[in-house]
């Protein structure tokens, strides 16, 4: 074999030796490579909501009470609320016991009711009847038959720290006429259930006066969703 034939076929033995020896390097079969690694952590904090009540009495000071209705004096109660948790919220008031509410609706014409949240009205009515036809009411409407709803929206987008407040006013009309009842205890306001009530729900129980709660949710989010 010639000189240059040699050299040819030590220099092709040697390319592909070099071009294997590559790919078994790039294969990763070595486990020889660069790399360069930064370390990091997921970390943060969940949200909270929270809201103090105060202005009435008892444990959360959310307990109000009229005292001595008569017919055409009415009376207001107010409570106040403030954000405490961390970040914004809406704020509802909801009456929760639908057989107590029932029964204040039951009064129809015989009872006047407006809500105001922040010194803005939200809700007004002189005829609180929530009985369809055939029980005197065609459909429900500010100008005719308007009851009390079970929830109501009292401020929105709440920042924390934020105060707020609500005020129930209750009047009997003047048409409410003839002797009132005598002697103690005094009679209660919104005694429930009645022998004539259309809605009384299991486990409501019995009592007087309006169970209500102050509810606050996540921004956007209806209570008891």
């Amino acid at each position: 074999m010639s000189k240059s034939i040699k050299v040819k076929a030590i220099s092709l033995a040697a390319s592909v030796a070099l071009l294997g020896g590559t790919a078994w390097l790039a294969s990763g079969a070595t486990g020889a490579y660069f790399s360069d690694t930064h370390d990091g952590a997921i970390s943060g904090t969940v949200g909270n909501i929270h809201v103090a009540t105060y202005g009435g009495s008892g444990a959360n000071g959310t307990n109000l009470a009229f005292s001595n209705l008569l017919p055409g004096a009415a009376q207001t109660v107010s409570l106040n609320y403030t954000n405490t948790g961390s970040d914004l919220e809406d704020v509802f008031i909801v009456f929760n016991n639908a057989t107590a509410l029932s029964a204040l609706n039951n009064l129809g014409t015989y009872g006047e009711v407006h809500l105001s949240a922040n010194g803005t009205a939200i809700f007004d009515s002189a005829n609180l009847n929530d009985h369809l036809a055939p029980a005197h009411c065609l459909s429900f409407e500010p100008a005719g038959c308007w009851p009390l709803k079970t929830q109501y929206l009292l401020a929105s987008n709440v920042a924390p720290g934020v105060t707020g407040s609500f005020s129930f006013s209750f009047n009997y009309p003047g048409k409410l006429k003839g002797q009132a009842p005598v002697g103690a205890p005094a009679p209660m306001w919104n005694s429930y259930p009645l022998s004539d009530q259309f809605t009384t729900v299991a486990g409501d129980g019995s009592g007087s006066g309006l169970p209500y709660q102050i509810v606050a949710t996540q921004h956007g989010i209806t209570p008891g969703n």
